[in-house]
């Protein structure tokens, strides 16, 4: 799920940001590093992957006012996947340091972008839940055989939330 920035909030945000020129195949996040910076494409088209099943899956194609590193930025953990360039581009970036700047000196700003960032991966959220749920409880005899463990463990998680709910 790609989301744009809106033009509005960018052209406020950018005078917090600092701008970074990447080449073709320059790798901007590595799946797994430490990291807090966020990034707003202004310039070009980037690969979301991850190759820890031995094999590189594309998770998403990112252009122009798309955003990444967004849930580092938010809660501190690791990258959950690794970027790369596919061709010469630009890149607004956004540290801790240059977010308190702008808590500090714009925070109607800032939390409109807080707003943003929580839609944006509410909305990841959401459609990771719906493919989940397409795999686990999906048509198709094929799909329902491979993936019963899941059934199975989604089913196991629903009684434990039940069980839990009763007990208080």
């Amino acid at each position: 799920m790609n989301v744009t920035i809106p033009r509005e909030l960018a052209a406020k945000i950018v005078w917090f940001c600092s701008r970074r020129n990447v080449q073709t195949g320059e790798i901007i996040i590595d799946k797994n590093s430490s990291g807090r910076d966020i990034y707003i494409i202004s310039r070009g088209q980037f690969r979301v992957h991850d190759d820890s099943a031995g094999e590189d899956f594309v998770l998403a194609m990112l252009r122009r006012g798309d955003i990444f590193g967004e849930m580092a930025f938010l809660d501190g953990s690791n990258r959950s996947a690794s970027v790369s360039s596919t061709c010469n581009g630009s890149l607004l970036v956004m540290g801790e340091k240059e977010f308190s700047t702008m808590m500090i000196k714009d925070p109607e700003t800032a939390v409109q972008f807080l707003r943003f960032l929580a839609g944006v991966v509410s909305g990841r959220l959401r459609v990771a839940n719906d493919a989940l749920l397409q795999v686990a409880f999906g048509e198709g005899e094929k799909i329902n055989q491979e993936y019963s463990h899941l059934k199975e463990a989604i089913a196991e998680m629903h009684a434990a939330v039940r069980i839990e709910l009763e007990g208080t």
